[in-house]
């Protein structure tokens, strides 16, 4: 048999016309297969080494506000967390530990406590919408215990944005220059306290 007999008929051929979409989605289920198999508790923040974000909102069960510039001087804390947040309750007992972490601010950052099927389109400001997110944030914290020197509320999620909060819980570690030197998405845990949040702060000068 010649070697001609096994070259394809060109009417078999696959046109190339077929060839770039077939790429394409090749690629496509590549960079989804990659991106499935990261971890999002190991992505980067782009703010690690930036200020920590400009703020400043009211502090639970009080009067006063708080903000940013009050990092300042200070090893600072600051957990994502809300009452409906499983994953926040599962952490609550670390952060518990942690509070008595000599020199260490300990900052809560009540981010949308009030979902949007429950402010039915009110404001997330009001007072009737601050009065409820209040009360229930401070049942849950007596209930579960009082990890925070102060704990604030982002009402309209905002602040939580500019942090680029990927999902409840979160938390950051900003330095006493107002530098964010860490961020661990999800549940802290004792691992992740223990290699590399606790080594973090004994470095901070």
């Amino acid at each position: 048999m010649s070697a001609r007999s096994f070259v394809r008929p060109a009417a078999q051929r696959m046109p190339r016309w077929v060839l770039v979409p077939l790429a394409l989605f090749l690629g496509l289920v590549a960079f989804l297969a990659v991106g499935l198999q990261r971890n999002p508790q190991e992505i980067p923040s782009p703010l690690i080494g930036q200020p920590a974000p400009t703020f400043r909102l009211p502090v639970l069960g009080g009067s006063d506000t708080f903000g940013v510039v009050q990092f300042k001087g200070q090893l600072t804390l600051v957990n994502l967390w809300a009452t409906w947040c499983a994953g926040c309750r599962e952490e609550h007992p670390i952060l518990m530990a942690l509070s008595r972490q000599p020199g260490l601010q300990m900052v809560g950052l009540n981010y949308k406590e009030l979902q949007a099927s429950e402010l039915a389109g009110q404001d997330p400001l009001g007072a009737p919408a601050v009065q409820k997110a209040s009360e229930r944030s401070q049942a849950w914290l007596q209930k579960h215990g009082q990890a925070f020197d102060v704990n604030l509320l982002d009402l309209d999620g905002r602040v939580g944005m500019d942090f680029g909060v990927y999902g409840l819980p979160e938390t950051y570690l900003v330095d006493r220059a107002g530098v964010v030197r860490f961020k661990h998405a999800g549940p802290l845990t004792p691992d992740v306290v223990q290699h590399k949040l606790l080594p973090l702060l004994r470095s901070l000068p």
